[in-house]
């Protein structure tokens, strides 16, 4: 095999999701009189979430989705949060929320994320929607989880039986992935700081037959870290002199990879195209049903 036929297309398979969803949407819209719509809250910083949401509203455009943004400042409270949150899930125009991180100072997203109503939560976090993971039954899913799932089943891949290992463990990536990953029967082990205190974690990664990283250090895997022939899926994103880049050092762990995804231009893309089929699917959930 080539070296450049290694890395994973995941520009064709956001492209896939989106051509699906653009089409959905039109006829629908066409249906119901209305658009789906997203709303995309900034409570913190919003140089640090710059690119995800002018990501969104570019993608949105695209597939015939209403985008539109919503500052409330980076002093804002907890109680100013939720009131906005209210007010969104009051207004019949809106069909989907997400909220940007990094979040205000003093604001919990675990606090604040159940105020989202369970069919506008366009990033299927809140418990409801989680829960209905560990169920089999999710209609919504967690952005990023359900990219890699979809990255994963783009080459094939079978995944009843394979040690997966996930490096990462946040409730936003490593956890719900895990979830979806077990309701496949894969054999999964969810590595932490507990696991790198102990210094097992090239244990657990050099015999997984897929690697999953999520842990925001740059090139924090190389080579030695897996098997030959490994499956590598880099969900890190960095800033490492001037330059973006993922968890994996590429270079050095295509060599032995089967197949493995870039940084940037990997998980990213299509993570903002299941954020837009969640969308399409929450419109659904309030003018249909699931």
């Amino acid at each position: 095999m080539e070296i450049s036929d290694k890395i994973i297309d995941c520009r064709l398979v956001a492209d896939n999701i989106l051509k699906q969803v653009k089409e959905e949407s039109s006829i629908l819209s066409g249906k119901y009189g209305i658009r789906p719509k997203l709303v995309s809250i900034i409570s913190g910083d919003k140089e640090s979430s710059k690119i995800y949401v002018s990501s969104q509203k570019k993608t949105a455009q695209i597939v015939g989705i209403d985008f539109e943004i919503c500052e409330i400042g980076e002093s804002a409270t907890q109680l100013a949060l939720s009131q906005k949150i209210d007010e969104l899930n009051n207004d019949k125009s809106v069909t989907s929320i997400i909220i940007q991180h990094p979040l205000a100072c003093g604001i919990e997203y675990e606090k604040i994320i159940p105020r989202v109503n369970i069919y506008k939560d366009a990033e299927a976090t809140h418990p409801y929607n989680l829960g209905m993971i560990l169920r089999g039954d999710a209609k919504l899913m967690p952005c990023t989880p359900g990219a890699v799932m979809e990255i994963l089943n783009s080459k094939g891949i079978d995944l009843y039986g394979k040690d997966i290992t996930i490096i990462g463990h946040s409730s936003i990536v490593g956890k719900p992935l895990a979830m979806l990953l077990l309701n496949k029967t894969a054999t999964v082990s969810v590595c932490h700081i507990g696991t790198a205190r102990k210094g097992d974690i090239k244990r657990y990664t050099s015999n997984a037959d897929i690697l999953i990283v999520a842990v925001g250090k740059a090139n924090m895997v190389d080579s030695s870290w897996i098997k030959e022939g490994a499956v590598v899926v880099d969900v890190g994103i960095n800033n490492f002199n001037g330059k973006v880049t993922g968890d994996v050092d590429f270079d050095d762990t295509i060599k032995k990879a089967s197949f493995i995804t870039k940084v940037p231009g990997g998980v990213g893309p299509v993570t903002v195209s299941i954020l837009m089929r969640n969308v399409l699917e929450s419109y659904k959930a309030q003018y249909e049903k699931f």
